[in-house]
């Protein structure tokens, strides 16, 4: 491998999954860039996503130097497609210890791996040293204390030093995203983990430049990496989205369980990733023309109101129906019960999860 200094922080092999391949296996997304308000069609992914040496390690043996690079090239950006052919495989329905560590450990990396805690570092550091800018005696010296650093300069001299100082900060960043990230894959190892299919071809998924999100399972807010009520997303392709649950609702170590929702999960899901974008939208050829027509469908005001409603009693009741068959099984009289009455209700009749269990049980007799 030849040393790397175009460095994706986002694998094209995730990418291509939203993509249409061309000419020599290149794959070419439709991009919306937030901040712009722009939509570019068809951009090749190796134009995307990407930081000029970000992962480059400051030393004179290029065997160190791009060590960090051709690791995730490894281990992270070459098994990413078969951890991914795993999750949308519907006949796996089991996994490994090995292969769940391996989901976890490379989908993970594309939370951990992108620049946005370091952009949000080397931001800090530039409002600082303008502000210490007005502070300059009369022979241009700025004196300052840098996160307990006293440091001196000339003003002439500001951008030299908040670009060292950035670069520290880059490498600070290497070392400790990388310890994060394995302790984090050793803590959610106990989680339970959901694949969703979405059942609305015309509803498709989107992605963005910063995927995983990780938020509080009721007020669906950052609350700390360690939350241990937080739900962590990630879009896998147009139709197929992961969510990693607490560990808390783990029902086997083990088992992928496989769900399927309809275009107000996309709404709400699609939502999210929105959210989360740092300045990219990614998307299959026409797919974020389709996410802005829907979400403009819900935000009118008798549209939106009506979803708030049906969304807000179906993940009440939903929790409900979990809670009846943790405790009680899936064949009690509980939860048989619980499961018709929320079937006769309008906002679940045509809950797509629901019916399936419904269909379950009555292939055993049981309903």
């Amino acid at each position: 491998m030849s040393n790397p200094i175009k460095q994706h922080y986002i694998p094209r092999s995730y990418l291509k999954n939203f993509g249409i391949e061309g000419r020599k296996r290149n794959y070419f997304v439709d991009v919306y860039k937030t901040d712009d308000d722009i939509l570019l069609e068809q951009i090749s992914t190796k134009d995307i996503c990407f930081e000029k040496n970000i992962y480059t390690i400051p030393a004179e043996s290029d065997e160190i130097k791009y060590a960090l690079e051709k690791h995730y090239a490894e281990n992270v950006d070459s098994e990413f497609q078969k951890v991914y052919s795993l999750l949308i495989d519907e006949k796996a329905l089991t996994v490994t210890q090995e292969e769940k560590i391996q989901i976890l450990y490379v989908c993970l990396s594309l939370y951990f791996r992108t620049p946005r805690i370091l952009n949000l570092q080397r931001s800090m550091n530039n409002q600082i040293f303008d502000k210490a800018a007005h502070t300059a005696d009369e022979e241009g010296l700025i004196k300052m204390n840098l996160y307990g650093e006293k440091i001196k300069f000339h003003i002439d001299d500001i951008e030299a030093v908040k670009k060292e100082h950035n670069e520290r900060s880059r490498t600070v960043y290497l070392v400790n995203h990388l310890e994060q990230w394995g302790n984090f894959v050793k803590y959610k190892y106990d989680c339970t983990i959901n694949v969703i299919k979405i059942n609305d071809a015309n509803a498709p998924l989107i992605t963005c430049d910063n995927p995983v999100s990780i938020r509080h399972f009721e007020t669906n807010r950052f609350q700390g990496l360690y939350d241990p009520r937080a739900v962590i997303t990630l879009p896998l392709d147009r139709s197929h989205y992961l969510e990693i649950h607490p560990n808390d609702y783990a029902d086997g170590q083990t088992r992928i369980n496989r769900l399927t929702q309809d275009r107000d999960y996309v709404f709400t899901t699609n939502g999210v990733t929105q959210q989360n974008a740092e300045k990219l939208l990614i998307g299959y050829k026409g797919d974020i023309d389709k996410h802005f027509d829907i979400q403009s469908h819900y935000e009118k005001p008798e549209n939106g109101e009506e979803f708030v409603k049906k969304a807000k009693y179906r993940a009440e009741q939903a929790l409900i129906l979990f809670e009846i068959l943790k405790k009680k099984g899936f064949v009690s009289n509980e939860f048989i019960g619980k499961l018709k009455e929320l079937l006769e209700h309008p906002y679940c009749k045509d809950d797509i999860q629901m019916l399936k269990y419904k269909k379950v049980l009555s292939k055993m007799g049981k309903w």
